[in-house]
């Protein structure tokens, strides 16, 4: 993947204006929401991503790569085996704050292999995964936290040339529960998986969870560090 032709963030989100990336540190340990550590309360949520961005008022805001959170520090997605307990809470995509309705386009020519609406709390809510066949090289690229309509707006078969429109961002009610943003993941291997795939992944197993995730940053312009 690394002998992709990069292109900017400018190609995701062309009605977005911003002459740089700032990356905000919301991992395991970070006050950035303050006392909420499981980022519940969504309207303070949503007034420190307002302020952090008026502060940053040219930047896009992105960060989260193999960040660890505190999010998903709760029954969901916790495991015990032999004894010893762990988190699902490694993150493995980009995220992107910006508000509902934002548009989103596809960086690559492709097909969508999954359009689907994973509405429980803490998921993706409407996700939307698109399969690339560049340069002899099979990927994916996935998005999640859309709003409802893009699921009908980017349905399974539906092919996309570079720089086409997407979807939209969804809002709290329909994205799973979050803040609006785009959770935006590179994929080498779907493994089999038609209407969900791991966005975070346990610490034990991250070495191949990165292999199957690679870092996003590879295909941009734009650093995301």
């Amino acid at each position: 993947m690394r002998n992709l032709e990069k292109v900017s963030l400018h190609t995701l989100f062309p009605t977005i204006h911003f002459n740089k990336v700032v990356v905000p540190d919301m991992s395991t340990g970070s006050d950035f929401f303050e006392k909420d550590i499981q980022h519940e309360n969504l309207v303070t949520a949503a007034e420190r991503l307002f302020t952090f961005q008026e502060q940053h008022p040219n930047a896009l805001l992105a960060n989260g790569y193999l960040e660890e959170r505190s999010f998903y520090n709760t029954d969901r997605f916790k495991r015990t085996i032999n004894g010893i307990s762990e988190y699902r809470n490694i993150h493995l995509g980009t995220d992107f704050w910006l508000p509902a309705r934002t548009p989103v386009h596809t960086p690559y020519a492709g097909e969508v292999v999954i359009s689907h609406h994973n509405n429980y709390h803490k998921d993706y809510g409407p996700l939307v995964v698109v399969a690339h066949h560049l340069k002899n090289v099979q990927f994916y690229t996935l998005y999640g936290h859309l709003s409802e309509d893009s699921l009908a707006l980017s349905p399974k078969g539906k092919k996309l040339n570079a720089g086409d429109f997407l979807a939209f961002l969804g809002n709290e009610q329909e994205n799973g529960h979050w803040v609006p943003h785009l959770h935006f993941q590179l994929i080498t291997d779907l493994l089999g998986q038609t209407e969900n795939y791991n966005g975070v992944a346990y610490n034990s197993e991250i070495e191949r969870w990165k292999k199957l995730c690679p870092d996003p940053d590879i295909i941009f312009k734009e650093s995301l560090h």
